[in-house]
């Protein structure tokens, strides 16, 4: 009887044992693989700009790599002042820029020091940046029903494809009308640059973040998936 249950005791610590290794050889893996793709990302990123109106919005975009920015207004056109909450440029002179437009909303709070001015006029945000992509390029065969779904890691993006002859504009749209923020992410290359940008400005997109896991990330984590895997970065494992 006592032989019997020493049996069972003896099988019951192999298998927590056991279920415990594979648990930490799992935490591992994914522990390698996320050093592994935040080494891609700084390969091919920049950092994400702080202390403007990015970082101040909550909205975290780590650039192509050789971009410098953000400049201070908006470099495809003059746009008109409160259309948007944030317009910022990033730009490889020759090679490739990064425009981003963005509005956020945020609970209105009432001044009494000075009556209130009256606001520029905003439409659909969507519709406001295709317009301005429109007027910019001369491309009027940009149709806001022809962008399609073009998720990147967790992030949802609507996109489309501008072939303009020797450059490529690729836009990209975050949120929709019922989203606290909406983000449009132009890029700019010329069309013999396609090889080499494509790969960043999807882990551009892969790591791009708003609110709170924006937050985390200006203050130093990490909110990139694991590549392939849908699942945020485990907890290091001590070694």
């Amino acid at each position: 009887m006592k032989r019997a249950a020493a049996v069972v005791l003896g099988v019951g610590l192999v298998l927590i044992l056991g279920c415990g290794t594979q648990s930490y050889e799992k935490r591992l893996d994914l522990t390698l693989d996320n050093m592994k793709y935040q080494k891609r990302l700084d390969d091919n990123l920049g950092a994400a700009a702080t202390k403007g109106k990015l970082e101040e919005l909550q909205i975290y975009v780590r650039p192509p790599k050789n971009m410098t920015g953000p400049t201070q207004t908006f470099q495809l056109t003059v746009v008109e002042p409160g259309k948007y909450d944030v317009e910022s440029s990033f730009i490889e002179p020759e090679k490739q820029s990064l425009h981003i437009l963005g509005r956020v909303k945020r609970p209105k709070t009432a001044s009494k020091k000075a009556p209130a001015q009256a606001e520029t006029p905003r439409n659909g945000f969507n519709s406001d940046v295709v317009d301005l992509v429109k007027n910019v390029y001369g491309a009027e065969q940009l149709d806001l029903s022809k962008f399609k779904d073009d998720p990147k890691g967790n992030n949802k993006f609507k996109s489309n494809l501008l072939d303009l002859n020797v450059k490529h504009v690729q836009i990209y749209l975050y949120g929709g009308k019922d989203s606290p923020y909406e983000v449009a992410l132009i890029f700019e290359y010329p069309k013999a640059e396609l090889n080499a940008v494509n790969p960043k400005i999807g882990l551009c997109l892969e790591s791009f973040a708003v609110g709170d896991k924006a937050k985390r990330a200006f203050a130093g984590g990490e909110t990139e998936d694991i590549e392939g895997t849908g699942e945020e970065a485990p907890p290091p494992v001590a070694f």
